[in-house]
């Protein structure tokens, strides 16, 4: 199957400290697929995902967009494409001495400053009403549960109606109700064909979403293809490394054992 490529890491070498996180990673994302990232922990996943969104500048290699290297981009043309993307952090990442109302208002004022304040409110309202939070439109993030934090969190991800979405861990520290929510939201996107690039262990959206795998090991790339090919490997190490992602996930949704007396 050909793909067009919504974004290609060339040579990408990333550092912490001294320690080099990511070794020299090239790789195409595909356009209008469901791309996923998996991996050990601590094998760079969350760098690589920063770094394709352009939150985090490598220290060497090249980002391409359309063809042309990301960070030598005009600021102008930096703005056209970050007002197509989202992103969705692990920890939500909102704004704590915001309201709802202020977080999800805060990418439509900087990126459509010709809104008006009713047409701002009236996205927003939508928005919260596709999620059934409503009610907390008015409060704080602190107010609100880890996973509706998450969900408001994607609201401000999807308000701009981005064409490509990347998401660090969507489902993560949220309970199994929540968790059904969140999935619903990425299959709808999915249908919708956005481009969506996602760190994850989830076994439902491993097997039922991704179209396309990305597969890092110690900061190295070790496979990249798509899904049915992935899937179908004989490749050891291949096979190890989704297994193991698959079971680190169901063991973070396993209930503790009980105490016995």
């Amino acid at each position: 199957m050909t793909f067009t490529s919504a974004i290609e890491a060339r040579k990408i070498v990333s550092y912490s400290g001294d320690y080099r996180v990511l070794k020299e990673i090239s790789l195409s994302v595909p356009e209008k697929q469901f791309t996923v990232i998996v991996g050990p922990t601590g094998c760079g996943k969350s760098t690589l995902i920063k770094i394709l969104a352009g939150i985090l500048i490598p220290d060497a290699g090249q980002l391409l967009v359309g063809g042309l290297d990301y960070h030598r981009l005009p600021e102008k043309r930096l703005l056209e494409i970050k007002k197509k993307n989202g992103f969705v952090f692990q920890d939500s990442a909102l704004w704590q001495n915001k309201s709802i109302f202020e977080n999800l208002s805060l990418p439509l004022r900087f990126h459509f400053p010709e809104l008006s304040p009713s047409a701002i409110s009236a996205k927003i309202c939508e928005s919260l009403e596709q999620i059934n939070l409503m009610d907390s439109i008015n409060l704080r993030p602190a107010q609100l549960s880890t996973g509706e934090q998450k969900l408001v969190s994607f609201m401000r991800a999807l308000i701009t109606a981005p064409g490509l979405l990347f998401l660090d861990e969507p489902t993560m520290l949220v309970d199994l109700a929540m968790r059904r929510r969140i999935v619903g939201i990425l299959v709808r996107e999915k249908r919708r064909e956005t481009t969506v690039v996602t760190v994850t262990h989830d076994a439902e959206i491993l097997n039922a979403l991704a179209d396309y795998f990305i597969l890092l090991r110690d900061g190295f790339l070790v496979r990249e293809g798509p899904a049915a090919e992935i899937k179908t490997t004989t490749d050891e190490s291949v096979r190890e490394i989704l297994a193991d992602s698959i079971s680190t996930f169901e063991t973070r949704l396993s209930p503790p054992p009980p105490v016995v007396e």
